[in-house]
């Protein structure tokens, strides 16, 4: 009996951490798009590859695009979110 609960219980912890893998994927993802839609927004020019693909640089016209306070202030806020969650 003892050896059964031990193995319930390894594999309900390593499902538990494949499970929060995965939610802090998805949240590194979705804060990714976050901060790259400010930048989209102001007309930054992506050199990574997968950004211009989802972003476009149509319209680009900077590499150093200027920011509102706020818009500063959410950038901010997602760059310290990312180093939270050690996001790539």
């Amino acid at each position: 009996m003892n050896k059964l609960f031990l193995v319930l219980i390894a594999a309900f912890t390593m499902s538990a951490g494949v499970t929060a893998f995965a939610d802090t994927t998805k949240e590194c993802e979705k804060i990714k798009d976050e901060y790259n839609i400010i930048y989209a927004a102001k007309g930054f020019c992506f050199k990574d590859p997968d950004a211009k693909a989802k972003y476009g640089n149509e319209n680009c016209n900077t590499t150093k695009p200027k920011f509102s306070e706020r818009e500063q202030q959410k950038l901010d806020a997602i760059k310290a979110r990312q180093k939270e969650l050690n996001c790539k």
